[in-house]
């Protein structure tokens, strides 16, 4: 790769991972256009990195490109939400009946150190490293899971359910994710599968009626 090809990957990187906390966050809401001109303008890029950032952004489902229309915030719907925590639901289960059983010592270990960390985040307000420490809890079980397939569909699912969860006030959020953070650990020593998985279950199910009962403003027809 030459430095050109280095430096034009950076900036569409850097471009993607911008763009992506925007609408995770809700500082582009659904359906919000994204003006071409204006962002190269506040990132300093040319058409060509922006054009492959939102390619990028379309795969992930954050993103919608129409011909001679430009792009836009993928909107969001009630169906697609259930759908995406469905499968979200799905791939999770998996995740830690294909994981747990390959467990050692130093794996729980190192979850549980990110648990503390979360919990020492969310306890002093700092909200933005509880959600930063709650991802980071989510990748190292997908580290685990002893399949890089299963990894991968995941990982290209999950900026869809972030943007979800960020729909929910983050003092009802959080409390949930650090009881699916204590399901897992509690089974993760001794490789309780099944109880992991219906502990697990049983949060993620409070998770997606928590979404289900947001607001019509969240959502499009």
């Amino acid at each position: 790769m030459t430095s050109v090809d280095h430096e034009h990957g950076a900036l569409r990187e850097n471009l993607v991972a911008a763009l992506r906390a925007d609408i995770i966050s809700g500082r582009l809401g659904p359906g919000a256009p994204l003006r071409t001109e204006a962002i190269m303008q506040r990132f300093g890029v040319s058409n060509s990195p922006l054009r492959e950032a939102f390619a990028q952004l379309a795969s992930e489902g954050l993103v919608v490109v129409q011909r001679n229309r430009g792009a836009s915030v993928a909107p969001l719907s009630r169906g697609a939400a259930d759908d995406v925590l469905r499968v979200g639901g799905l791939f999770l289960e998996h995740v830690l009946r294909w994981g747990l059983p390959r467990y050692v010592p130093g794996d729980a270990a190192a979850l549980r150190r990110t648990s503390l960390d979360f919990d020492l985040a969310f306890r002093s307000g700092d909200l933005v490293t509880a959600f930063a420490q709650a991802d980071r809890f989510g990748e190292q079980l997908l580290e685990r899971c002893g399949s890089r397939e299963l990894a991968a569909a995941f990982r290209g699912l999950l900026p869809q359910l972030q943007r979800l969860v960020r729909l929910l006030d983050p003092l009802a959020f959080l409390p949930l994710q650090a009881s699916l953070q204590a399901a897992v650990l509690a089974s993760a020593e001794d490789r309780d599968v099944d109880s992991a998985v219906a502990a697990v279950g049983s949060v993620w199910r409070q998770v997606a009626r928590a979404v289900e009962d947001l607001g019509d403003e969240h959502f499009g027809a």
